[in-house]
Parts: C-alpha cells; structure tokens; sequence
C-alpha cells in the first residue's frame, strides 16, 4: 500500500528535538460559493538527522506506526533548500551589525576624546586668561605701592604657570591672534564661505532685482525665458511667473549667475 505524500513548506525549526512544523496548502472545491478555497494544515514532521531548516521545502511521508500522538510524518526529501541560504543571511546579517555598531562605538570614543580634548583646551585658555589678569593686578598694585617680597614671590608663580600654558600651545604673544582651539564652528564659517550655492541664496532677493530690473541682462533674461517656452513676462501677471522661472535657473549652481557678488 501506497504511503501518504505530501510537499509543505517547514515553518517552525528548533523549538522540539527532532520536530519540525511543515505547512501543507491545497485547494478545494467550495460547493457554496462555486471556487476553489486554499487550505492549509500544518503538520509536526520528524527530522532524525535535524537538517531541515526554515524555508526548505520538503516531502513528508506517513509513517506506520505513529512516532507519538502528534506525528505521524517524517522527513522523506528535501526538494528545495532555501533554509541553509536564509540561515547564511541571517549570520552575515548579523556579522554586519556587530561591525556596523563596533565601528559607531569606535566613532563615539574618538569623538568624546576629540570633545575632552577641547574642554581642556579651553579650560587651560581660561586658566592662562586669569592668570595673566593676576599678573596685571600684582604688576599695578607694586607700582602703587611699591615692591615687597611676597608680591614679587606671587607675580614669579604666575610667571611661571603663564609661559608653562604658552609653551604648551606654541603662543608667542597674548592675547594671540592665531587659532588655538580648532572649533567645529570655525571649519564651518569657512565652508559656507566657499559655498557657491549659499551665497546665491543669501543675495536672491538682489540678484532677481537686477535681472528683472536692469536692461542690461534683458538678453540673458530673455534667453532663459525662451527656453521654458515663455514669453518676455511684461503683463504683471505673468512678473512673478518669470521671476519665479529666474529664481530657479540662478539657485542652480550648474547655471550662470551674470550678476557679479561680493565675495
């Protein structure tokens, strides 16, 4: 006698010693609505060797007798094996997490010492400003007064932690003109100083001013205006249409700006 077969999908792997959940779909025929109906049934499968995995798609075959009271079936083929390749992601997947959120701890760490590093830097710059205040102090109060020997003991102490702090910082003169603490702020007043983009932005209201104003960008303003189709915008109607056209063109940095900008 023929055993039962049928070919399911394993959904479940893992959760029992050598069980797996297989999910059998079928059609039938639903006499009261006159179409076939899906179904599906899942069965626990027994897997002797445990190498099904999830996704794999498996013939399961009827055993005589029943391992136990819920399985009947056991593993007879596996047709398909998408589990192994769905586990390999899996592990690479989670490979790639552990790299992506080592290296964003490393980020972390670099950038708190960065930070550390310039609190320092300016609580020495602190330090260095009170210190030579001190001096100025000790220095007017000798002149006043006149010189004693436990002011001048102060003004050498001061002396001395003054030129520790500038040899530290490579500071000729103080109060210094060069950059000493490199501030996230002052990298990005220079980049917006070199952004083209910006700058046109910052003087749109000008620049459209004299491109719609100013005779002598009527040949540029006409020769944008024609290439959208347009015409030269002279009813008021139509002003905001072509200003609006301009607007674009300029804020472009791949176009032309004719109107010069001071730097």
């Amino acid at each position: 006698m023929a055993r039962q077969n049928f070919v399911g999908l394993v959904v479940s792997q893992g959760k029992m010693s050598k069980t797996v959940k297989v999910r059998v779909q079928g059609k039938i025929y639903d006499r009261r609505i006159d179409k076939e109906v899906i179904t599906r049934k899942d069965f626990l499968v027994h897997d002797e060797g445990e190498i099904c995995k999830e996704g794999d798609i498996v013939r399961i075959e009827h055993l005589i007798p029943k391992i136990s009271k819920r399985k009947a079936y056991a593993i007879a083929e596996i047709k398909v094996n998408k589990g192994q390749q769905f586990e390999l992601y899996d592990s690479m997947a989670k490979t790639r997490l552990q790299q992506e959120n080592k290296s964003k701890v490393q980020d972390f760490v670099k950038q708190k010492e960065v930070f550390q590093k310039t609190v320092n830097q300016l609580e020495d710059l602190r330090k260095l400003d009170q210190l030579v205040s001190k001096a100025q102090e000790i220095a007017n109060k000798q002149f006043e007064e006149g010189a004693s020997s436990t002011t001048g003991e102060d003004q050498e102490k001061l002396l001395k932690e003054i030129e520790a702090i500038k040899v530290k910082y490579n500071i000729t003169s103080y109060p210094t003109p060069q950059e000493i603490v490199k501030l996230e702020i002052n990298q990005l007043d220079k980049s917006i100083k070199g952004d083209e983009f910006l700058k046109r932005s910052q003087n749109i209201q000008f620049i459209l001013s004299e491109l719609m104003n100013n005779d002598k960008y009527a040949s540029f303003r006409h020769k944008v205006l024609n290439a959208k189709g347009k015409n030269n915008g002279n009813n008021k109607d139509e002003k905001h249409i072509v200003k609006n056209i301009l607007r674009k063109y300029v804020l472009n940095t791949k176009n032309e700006c004719p109107v010069p900008l001071e730097n």
